[in-house]
């Protein structure tokens, strides 16, 4: 009798988490999968990825309670139930398992041009490397994603990589700069400043700014910091497939 107890007990209480994970892949789709934050099922979106990080509860439930000061992680403290905030965390725990959602396997499983490819990407003593705009397997900064789908990412010349997301912002009182759109509420507008080599978080009243579609910026300047090579190898880390 104590055996068949245990075991309903047991049931019971795996029946109850998985309730929890359900129930915090709901509120994460409401309130945390939205534009310019994470993206769905724990993939890259403006936000960096979350599956298959190895995150610890503790972590992340500070993270959501508390927010991560000076960037875009707001605090959920207000926002949120305590058990919708302990919901989003049981479901971004379970989605440690997946491994890096949206990413290629470690860099020792990488052929050698592909490997080095991916070295060149990240090069953190290169000032405005790739990585400094783009996220790729959790790693880089997440500035445009607009090589979240690598598995489409063939492109012959890096130069000519289509740059749609890149807008004008025309500050009062100051020259227009190309950027990229990181929120935009009835409140306040963010926008990476791409006028440098290493994008420049800007925040602005919405009568303090004027944003307009298109610019003359294009990856043919962040191109310039590497050799014809370089590029060709960044280029099969990007197509790179298993």
């Amino acid at each position: 009798m104590r055996l068949v107890a245990f075991f309903l007990l047991t049931a019971a209480l795996a029946a109850a988490a998985d309730d929890k994970v359900a129930r915090g892949a709901e509120v994460y789709r409401a309130s945390c999968a939205v534009a310019y934050c994470h993206g769905p099922e724990g993939k890259p979106g403006r936000a960096p990825a979350l599956g298959g990080r190895s995150f610890q509860p503790e972590t992340v439930g500070r993270i959501v309670a508390m927010g991560i000061p000076n960037t875009s992680m707001p605090s959920f403290a207000a926002l949120l139930k305590p058990e919708d905030i302990q919901a989003v965390v049981a479901y971004v725990v379970s989605l440690n398992g997946s491994g890096p959602v949206g990413s290629k396997p470690p860099s020792s499983s990488l052929p050698a041009d592909a490997s080095r490819g991916r070295d060149l990407f990240f090069d953190a003593a290169r000032t405005g490397a790739c990585g400094s705009c783009h996220e790729l397997g959790g790693k880089g900064k997440l500035v445009s994603i607009a090589l979240q789908d690598l598995a489409a990412a063939h492109w012959n010349d890096l130069r000519q990589v289509p740059s749609p997301g890149v807008l004008t912002a025309q500050p009062a009182g100051e020259p227009p700069f190309p950027a990229v759109v990181a929120e935009k509420t009835a409140k306040l507008v963010r926008v990476y400043d791409l006028s440098s080599l290493l994008p420049v978080l800007r925040t602005f009243a919405p009568d303090e700014v004027t944003l307009s579609p298109g610019s003359s910026w294009s990856h043919a300047a962040p191109a310039a910091l590497y050799t014809d090579a370089e590029l060709t190898a960044i280029g099969k880390y990007l197509s790179w497939k298993k």
